[in-house]
């Protein structure tokens, strides 16, 4: 049967005598689906076995030992077909007189090389197509290891898609809810400030905080706050040691680390310097320890933190 173009396509590849651009264009239609795999074993088996008959040109099988040869796998594989070629070349030659062999076999004088011999070619008779039924086995289960491989980094993509989505989604979950917190936190400021027209809460000063302590105090200690029955705002302010940024962001943390409130700010005068004034809900707080962290940014998107504040509060 004369070779299609594709078949000799692919055994100038096999050969090593394509140019880079065909070569690229085969492995990757070749290695990346699981039918034209099977075409590409298929076109290997068929080179070996016109190697083994002799069928190559003087090029081709120069070609072949230099470029095809180049692994003791395919080295393996040539030593087999050429066994399987001669067993059955053998027996087709024989026609009629197959058993010719085992007859002069059993005319030798010496009944140990009568058996010998008779044991191997009873071997060979039998071991031929046992070692077909081998090869053909191995091929099975290599096909099935490959496609296992290529389902198992399919599924490895899969999940690797599905693992950025939903990364992907809690960081926009987790912006959407501290947008909505720090919404909430300024509506709150604005209460708090109407309210503060009414009743004027009481203010507590509550220093640069614990990082921005070493340029000032070195005091660690927090600080106490008491909540005196009746009292629905705090005015809590937080010292600048330098008033850097446009806007500021606070958040209230609770004893377990979780955020309670946050809002975003900017600094005021107070007395002879900055500093940012934080004007919170008493039921905000229990009687317990709570930490206030300061930040600031200048491009609304990025915050450093400043300095953190501490507290004790006690509710009477």
């Amino acid at each position: 049967m004369q070779a299609s173009d594709s078949d000799k396509k692919l055994i100038r590849y096999l050969l090593g005598d394509v140019s880079e651009v065909e070569r690229t264009d085969i492995e990757n239609r070749y290695w990346s689906q699981e039918g034209s795999f099977d075409e590409l074993l298929v076109a290997e088996d068929e080179l070996i076995d016109d190697y083994v008959r002799g069928e190559l040109s003087r090029k081709d099988q120069e070609l072949f030992e230099q470029q095809f040869l180049c692994t003791p796998a395919r080295q393996e594989r040539v030593k087999s077909s050429r066994a399987l070629m001669k067993f059955a070349d053998t027996h087709a030659a024989a026609s009629g007189s197959a058993w010719q062999p085992l007859r002069l076999m059993f005319r030798l004088e010496s009944a140990a090389l009568r058996i010998v011999l008779a044991a191997g070619f009873m071997m060979l008779l039998i071991g031929g197509p046992l070692l077909v039924i081998q090869m053909s086995k191995l091929r099975s289960d290599l096909k099935g290891l490959q496609s296992e491989q290529l389902a198992q980094n399919q599924r490895e993509k899969e999940l690797e898609q599905l693992l950025a989505q939903q990364k992907q989604r809690n960081d926009e979950l987790d912006q959407s809810i501290n947008r909505e917190r720090s919404e909430r936190g300024q509506l709150e400021q604005e209460v708090a400030r109407l309210r503060e027209q009414q009743a004027p809460p009481p203010t507590i000063e509550l220093g640069l905080g614990e990082i921005e302590k070493g340029k000032g105090s070195t005091s660690t200690q927090p600080a106490k706050i008491t909540v005196p029955r009746g009292t629905d705002v705090l005015k809590l302010q937080l010292d600048l040691f330098k008033d850097e940024y446009e806007n500021y962001l606070v958040v209230l943390e609770d004893a377990k680390h979780q955020d309670i409130w946050r809002g975003s700010l900017q600094s005021a005068r107070a007395g002879k310097g900055r500093a940012v004034v934080v004007r919170l809900a008493s039921r905000l707080f229990s009687s317990g320890q709570y930490k206030l962290t300061l930040s600031g940014t200048n491009n609304n998107k990025d915050y450093e933190v400043i300095s953190e504040f501490p507290v004790d509060v006690i509710k009477k």
